[in-house]
């Protein structure tokens, strides 16, 4: 595990005020649905000479703009969502299926702030951008979203803690945690590090450039691994029960979820758009199977 903690500028959410709001925001009082050529001229400009061969799917329009001013939402055949204020400016991107926003789209509309994900996060891409007269806020696909300002020089992590969380160093991890991390998670960077002090006992997140959120409890022992990207979970952690049942009836799956639940664990699999939950008990015997 790489021990580098980016670095964090904390003054980034007060600064910015960002609030998270999606292209149907709940105070849209009216959503209808309009064709290309009802969208604003600029609008259409933009799409035709941005995304030449890309397909129009769909727009709607709001009676009333969200946080970032947009009326209108353009869905492309490419999978690239697409809101719009009232004069035809873009105000918001992002990809339904969490693929990289076009490469030409940032080169031509963010090239700086293109530039820093590259550099910076060179394992990872841009699934999202909002923008507002004060910056952007950018999501990358291990989840982590980056503040930017008007001029596009990156100011800090949008960071959502919690009363009882705080950002903490590596070494600030128990000692069985770090363990883990550098024994089953050798390629992966911690990017972010919280812990959550609760009545009873403490808690950590370890969130990684591949896409991993790792739990421990207060002891160091995981309790909880997730992968947002359809990454693997190294089955090394797994009981080897579940390791040889998971091998002989779901050999093709991916591993992208185990917890420990109080009586046992539960594994979840992907395969393509197939998702399976399994549960076992405490020695990793299977109990069931749900599918999604």
């Amino acid at each position: 595990m790489n021990k580098k903690i980016i670095a964090i500028a904390l003054f980034a959410a007060l600064s910015f005020g960002f609030t998270a709001c999606s292209s149907d925001d709940s105070h849209a009082t009216n959503v209808e649905q309009i064709t290309l050529g009802q969208l604003p001229e600029t609008t259409q400009q933009f799409i035709a000479t941005t995304f030449p061969h890309a397909t129009f799917l769909r727009a709607h329009k709001v009676s009333k703009p969200n946080y970032y001013g947009s009326y209108y939402n353009i869905l492309l055949n490419n999978q690239v969502s697409l809101d719009f204020d009232q004069n035809g400016n873009w105000t918001e991107i992002e990809t339904e299926d969490h693929s990289a926003i076009p490469a030409d789209f940032l080169a031509q509309e963010v090239p700086l702030i293109q530039a820093y994900a590259a550099e910076h996060y060179p394992s990872n891409h841009i699934i999202e951008i909002d923008r507002d007269r004060k910056g952007y806020e950018v999501k990358l696909n291990n989840e982590l979203e980056l503040i930017f300002n008007e001029a596009q020089v990156f100011v800090g992590l949008d960071i959502d803690e919690d009363e009882n969380e705080q950002l903490i160093a590596y070494a600030q991890l128990p000692a069985e945690a770090q363990s883990l991390l550098n024994q089953h998670f050798p390629s992966s960077e911690a990017v972010l590090i919280k812990q959550e002090i609760e009545a009873k006992e403490t808690e950590y997140k370890v969130y990684t450039n591949d896409g991993f959120k790792i739990e421990f409890n207060h002891q160091g022992d995981w309790t909880d691994v997730e992968n947002k990207q359809d990454k693997t979970i190294p089955t090394t952690i797994f009981p080897t029960p579940i390791t040889t049942y998971i091998q002989t009836y779901y050999a093709d799956f991916k591993h992208t979820g185990i917890e420990k639940k109080r009586n046992g664990f539960e594994v979840e699999l992907k395969k393509e758009r197939q998702e399976v939950e399994l549960y076992f008990d405490r020695e990793g015997n299977f109990l069931q199977v749900e599918n999604e």
